[in-house]
């Protein structure tokens, strides 16, 4: 097998794994969310109430907001990585591989690692012929 498309091959396959990772990561948000709901009481009457009721009930909806967007961010990254793992599968889009990888490389320790991998991987001319290549060429 061509060292090349094996480079790519292993790459796709880290970066699948990676993308389970991230998802993985999500618990964290949705444990947040499970303890904003349950942590701080409930409104008895959202029309008045004291301060402090007030105070809680913002809170929860703070927690619940930081959760979620926490979720929704996590959940596209894994999308991209699993995107950009498929790309590597074909050769294809290479500008956008690169891009993924620089951002990947923000994942201190794992993400890093696979972010320099790749675009070391990436930056050879041999494995840049390949995406340059037509699809159906070998």
């Amino acid at each position: 097998m061509d060292h090349r498309r094996e480079h790519l091959r292993l790459l796709a396959v880290f970066h699948f794994v990676y993308a389970g990772l991230v998802v993985l990561a999500t618990l964290a948000p949705i444990l947040w969310m499970l303890l904003a709901s349950l942590w701080w009481p409930e409104l008895a009457d959202r029309s008045g109430g004291d301060a402090e009721t007030r105070l809680a009930a913002a809170m929860k909806v703070m927690g619940l907001a930081f959760g979620l967007g926490a979720l929704v961010v996590t959940w596209i990254w894994a999308g991209v990585l699993v995107v950009a793992g498929r790309c590597l599968l074909a050769p294809r889009r290479h500008t956008f591989c690169m891009v993924v990888a620089g951002i990947a490389c923000l994942g201190v320790p794992l993400g890093t690692a696979l972010g320099v991998c790749t675009l070391v991987i990436l930056n050879r001319n041999d494995v840049r012929q390949l995406f340059d290549a037509p699809a159906g060429a070998a």
